[in-house]
């Protein structure tokens, strides 16, 4: 320990003694220290961390598979819930659950609310309480019990002041008078679903039928219950629910054995992280990258440092020190500058962490609790702690051995820089190179994913001039159906007429908004066998004026009209891919029948628009059946401007739907762009990430490149004063060096392609329409980065070419 602390003290006076070389070494581990602790934050925050559930491994969210209908992931019905509650083996509980919003009008103005409806199980399964008032109980769940509601912490504190005594109280909601309750606890999280308000899944066990797929269900095993035990028990309570749960009476028992279904449960963090765990990870091994680079460098550095130590090292293994203790004091230098960076880097990683999250176009889970928790803050210690040692045993192995004595010889003062001295430093570069290069092709084939992304019609015009406003009508406004298609139609007009409005119109959901509602539908010109299921069929409710407002292309007959809608008149629009599926183009679609389900009457197909992708641009677009909306309460309105996005404008909007109504609360604005940004948000998030780590890396690769030669040059001084003063052009003396340069960064370069030709097939899902081995991002990276060793190489050339011969034969 004596030995240590004086070799620390000896460290800290020889960094004293050169700051230019601490500062230098210090931010460069800064920077890849700290990149690496703001990514591990996030990850650790969004991944690893265990759900803040008790015995969260055992909660599972219990899906099924539908492959005769050819569904991956099909949701819960009310059927499943009852037989699972009544049949299962395995599990311990259940419950139901579903977000939604809804309208509160117990105050002012009307209010649209996030809310979550569950079964009576779904707080109590996840180890919560309400902090006021009672749980759900399970005569809350029937049909005929009184309407309550649960409020969350948050909207008891924002809306009712914090009431204690709000329990009792009834508010409105939905129009229906509700009775307070409970409160749910202040730290009650449900899978990043937004819960103002909880409301009781209502059902009569007597009624309930098969199919209705409109829930989904969580579970908690039984105490040493594995998931291929409890997906082994869904297959059986299958078969329990066809044979003793009836179907609904447009569907035959065959039919729905004709599904195929088939369990597909999986732990309940699966649910919350879909596929961005893919991308973090992703992320967090680029990151890692960008380290090594800075390693690497820091090591070219500390290369440098020992060799200018060359003849006191030399002159201390003769006075008896040993390998180890040269060994270790080299060491504790580089460990020392890596904790110095480590400490530096927690400074910028709390800032890096604030720029991703800022720039991040897609809400990550759990966002709210990232943060530099203990955990982050030892994976930094142990992250400085291993590039210490990593880029310290590299003037270690080379300084500290037996060759010592060699080295002191080889450095004397009539010899210019041997090809082994510089053999290392020369390496490290190459491998600065590859690395940065590996990370850029990953960047460049994240752009040319995005550009793609970009360049596909996703079905509608101009998204930026498309303004959205979604208005929710309580039933208490319009009871009847024609009460409220008139107020639909009213609002159209009224907002058409609002200065800068072009075109106006109405859709119930969105594309690109999530939605993925699906109907068997059947053709009236094919036969199908007793007992098929017709394929299912993605389903959107449309307006009047809905495709035209869009900017979706009418390829066949026409649009709806207010006339059809006030009629219920039996017609359908179909999109283009499903005309050509059934009857070959858009043009032979119209005059055709299909239908929903057997009790259904046959709908003629009068028009037929282009394909819409709905799912996002980076998906195929569905065959869609835009069914005519009949009684919208929840709809959103489509507004046509210049103007979309200005405040003002979305404020006259408002007034015009409060002229028509002022009980009429408006969730959502936001325009089609902002929906349409939305649909490519994960990509643009992996892009943004690979983009800085990319940058870095072309900046720490042209920094060591930079270095390796001026320390080159400054080493070969004397020779180069010899050749000026022999008569050598200074441009022959420049392209030496520029050569060597590039000679070490193109072999860097081809060891780089060689890696990103394995590395980037990993990259395959997240690509689209783009190879992982695109020649022109491979073209365009080698060039990009040929180019900055040539200026990195360049510049201390060309500085040393100028100097005198004279001065410098005379420094020697």
């Amino acid at each position: 320990m004596f030995d240590l602390g004086r070799d620390l003290k000896h460290t800290f006076r020889r960094l004293a003694r050169t700051p230019g070389f601490a500062l230098a070494t210090v931010l460069t581990l800064a920077l890849g220290i700290g990149a690496n602790t703001a990514i591990f934050s996030v990850v650790h925050t969004v991944l690893l961390k265990p759900l803040p559930f008790p015995e969260p491994d055992r909660l599972i969210a219990v899906w099924q598979t539908a492959p005769g209908v050819e569904i991956k992931d099909l949701n819960a019905s009310m059927a499943d819930y009852v037989t699972y509650r009544e049949e299962s083996k395995t599990f311990a509980d259940v419950a139901l659950w579903a977000p939604n919003s809804v309208t509160v009008t117990e105050f002012s103005d009307p209010e649209r609310v996030d809310c979550l409806y569950a079964t009576f199980r779904l707080l109590p399964l996840l180890g919560f309480q309400p902090m006021l008032g009672r749980p759900f109980a399970e005569g809350d769940n029937t049909s005929q019990s009184p309407e309550v509601v649960m409020l969350s912490h948050g909207y008891w504190q924002r809306r009712f002041g914090a009431d204690p005594n709000v329990i009792g109280r009834r508010i409105l909601v939905d129009g229906k008078a509700r009775e307070v309750i409970g409160v749910a606890p202040r730290n009650f999280w449900f899978m990043d679903a937004g819960h103002d308000v909880i409301l009781p899944l209502r059902y009569d066990r007597a009624t309930v039928r098969l199919a209705g797929y409109n829930f989904r269900a969580i579970a908690r095993l039984r105490p040493g219950v594995t998931l291929e035990q409890a997906n082994a028990d869904v297959a059986r309570m299958i078969g329990i629910a066809l044979d003793k749960i009836p179907p609904p009476t447009e569907i035959s028992i065959q039919m729905m054995r004709e599904i195929g279904l088939a369990p597909n449960a999986r732990p309940l963090m699966n649910d919350l992280l879909g596929d961005i765990g893919s991308r973090l990870w992703v992320v967090m091994a680029t990151i890692g990258v960008v380290l090594l680079i800075a390693c690497a460098n820091v090591a070219n550095l500390l290369l440098v440092r020992a060799e200018g130590r060359t003849q006191e090292l030399a002159v201390r293994a003769a006075l008896g020190a040993g390998r180890g203790r040269l060994a270790r004091e080299l060491l504790v230098e580089s460990v020392s500058l890596a904790l110095l960076g480590g400490a530096v880097g927690i400074a910028f990683a709390l800032g890096i962490v604030q720029l991703v999250l800022a720039m991040s176009p897609v809400r990550l889970p759990r966002l709210e609790g990232v943060s530099l928790d203990p955990i982050t803050l030892l994976f930094t210690l142990g992250v400085s702690l291993l590039a210490g040692l990593a880029f310290g045993s590299i003037p270690v192995l080379k300084y500290a051995g037996r060759g010592l004595a060699e080295s002191l010889r080889a450095g004397g003062r009539t010899a210019s820089a041997g090809r082994n001295r510089n053999l290392t430093r020369n390496g490290l570069t190459a491998i600065q190179v590859a690395l940065a290069l590996v990370l850029l092709i990953g960047s460049g084939l994240m752009i040319r994913t995005f550009h793609s992304m970009r360049l596909v019609d996703p079905g509608f015009r101009n998204p930026g001039a498309l303004q959205t406003l979604q208005v929710s009508v309580p039933s208490t406004v319009a009871p009847k159906e024609a009460d409220l298609l008139r107020l639909q139609q009213n609002l159209v007009e009224r907002l058409a007429t609002v200065p800068g409005v072009q075109e106006a119109s109405l859709i119930v959901r969105l594309p690109m908004s999530g939605d993925d509602s699906q109907d068997p539908v059947s053709a009236r010109d094919r036969t199908y066998a007793p007992g098929q299921i017709p394929p299912l069929r993605r389903f959107i409710l449309a307006m009047p004026g809905t495709f035209h407002t869009l900017g979706t292309t009418l390829l066949a007959g026409r649009e709806y009209t207010w006339t059809d809608i006030h009629e219920i008149r039996n017609v359908v629009i179909i999109s283009d891919n499903f005309a050509k599926e059934y009857w070959g183009s858009a043009q032979a679609a119209v005059g055709k029948q299909i239908r929903s389900a057997p009790s259904n009457p046959w709908s003629e197909v009068i028009g037929v628009v282009a394909d819409v992708r709905v799912d996002g641009v980076d998906q195929k677009a569905p065959s869609i059946v835009y069914w005519p909306a009949r009684r919208p309460y929840t709809s959103t309105f489509l507004v046509r401007s210049p103007l979309a996005g200005a405040e003002q404008f979305v404020s006259a909007l408002r007034a015009a739907i409060w002229e028509v109504n002022a009980g009429l609360p408006i969730n959502e604005t936001r325009t089609m762009k902002e929906v349409y940004d939305k649909s490519m948000a994960r990509t643009a998030f992996t892009l943004v990430l690979l983009g800085i780590s990319g940058a870095m890396a072309l900046i720490l690769a042209a920094v060591g490149i930079h270095a390796a030669i001026s320390y080159t040059v400054s080493q070969r001084k004397r020779e180069i004063g010899i050749r000026l003063a022999l008569g050598a052009p200074r441009g022959h003396v420049k392209r030496i060096f520029v050569r060597n340069g590039l000679t070490w960064a193109a072999i860097g370069a081809i060891v780089g392609l060689a890696a990103s030709f394995a590395l980037t097939r990993l990259m395959t899902s997240l690509l689209f329409e783009v190879s992982p081995l695109d020649p022109i991002t491979y073209i365009v990276v080698v060039v990009a980065i040929l180019s900055a060793a040539a200026a990195a190489s360049y510049l201390p050339a060309r500085r040393v070419s100028q100097v005198d011969p004279v001065e410098a034969l005379r420094a020697e």
